[in-house]
């Protein structure tokens, strides 16, 4: 039986002086074991042994992937967490776990991994880099073959969004290229110390396949994306006028009068041919 960290243990590490949340860095503590017991092992649903988290914390979901998994490796940002988490791991005897001082934005993390092994990443991400760190794994470590992240519930809506939804953005798109994702539970502010104002939920992204797409025709399908969900407001026709407009979608089948969030992925890659062909004009 894994002994997790609650919220009692947590306190005693602010009291000491131990701990001091950083709002800079998007620090919010999990304190619930049954809510990092289940993440954890959620995350351990198939053949990987192998398992990295980005922002570990005091170790609140660390402890139970090391009972889930062969090998840890905790990146954190924060240089000061790295004493009150090596307390938990070595007060439990958790020997499993390596730690990463490294900025997952900045840092190439594949780095610390062994490139022969397959990844999951388990996280309970920093609500403000949540999006951006995903969008990051999914484009430059195809070893992480998995995410169950924790995020703000918003963010989790945007990721999962259906096409033609309110919150099917290019950021909808851009996940979806990469993987299929879904929100497997909601988790409430009570069970994180401090306690933020919005709800979080636990996503599930599964890698795809790659797809038979050159870079070139890659970049153009985002670009495409990016411009017309900078002006999701306006058709199609106008919003991607620089780009071809009425010449560019009905090239490929599209009903000019729809706007960004009536595409699914498909068919934004094959604008993205498209445009990479030149054939709209560009």
């Amino acid at each position: 039986m894994v002994d997790g960290v609650g919220a009692s243990e947590l306190r005693s590490l602010l009291g000491q002086g131990l701990l001091t949340p950083s709002k800079a860095l998007g620090q919010n503590f999990l304190v619930d074991p049954n809510v990092a017991q289940k993440i954890a092992r959620i995350a351990s649903l198939g053949e990987y042994g192998q398992v990295l988290e980005i922002g570990p914390g005091v170790g609140s979901l660390t402890v139970f992937l090391s009972k889930y998994f062969d090998s840890v490796v905790a990146v954190d940002l924060d240089r000061y967490i790295f004493d009150p988490l090596g307390k938990t791991l070595s007060s439990r005897g958790i020997e499993n776990v390596s730690l990463v001082h490294a900025d997952a934005l900045k840092d190439d993390l594949s780095r610390y991994l062994q490139p022969d092994k397959e990844y999951v990443l388990a996280a309970n991400l920093p609500y403000n880099v949540a999006s951006h760190v995903i969008v990051k794994v999914l484009e430059t470590m195809k070893m992480v073959k998995r995410l169950v992240v924790m995020v703000q519930f918003e963010v989790a809506q945007r990721l999962c969004a259906s096409i033609s939804s309110k919150d099917y953005s290019s950021l909808t798109v851009k996940v979806g290229y990469y993987a299929k994702s879904k929100v497997v539970m909601k988790v409430p502010p009570t069970v994180f110390i401090p306690k933020p104002n919005v709800n979080s939920a636990v996503v599930e992204l599964v890698r795809l396949p790659d797809r038979d797409i050159t870079a070139n025709e890659c970049d153009w399908t985002f670009l495409l994306v990016k411009e017309a969900f900078s002006h999701r407001r306006q058709m199609l026709r106008r919003s991607l006028l620089r780009y071809g407009g009425e010449e560019l979608l009905e090239g490929v089948g599209v009903d000019p009068t729809l706007r960004a969030e009536n595409l699914d992925v498909e068919v934004w890659i094959r604008l993205g041919r498209l445009a990479a062909l030149g054939k709209s004009g560009l």
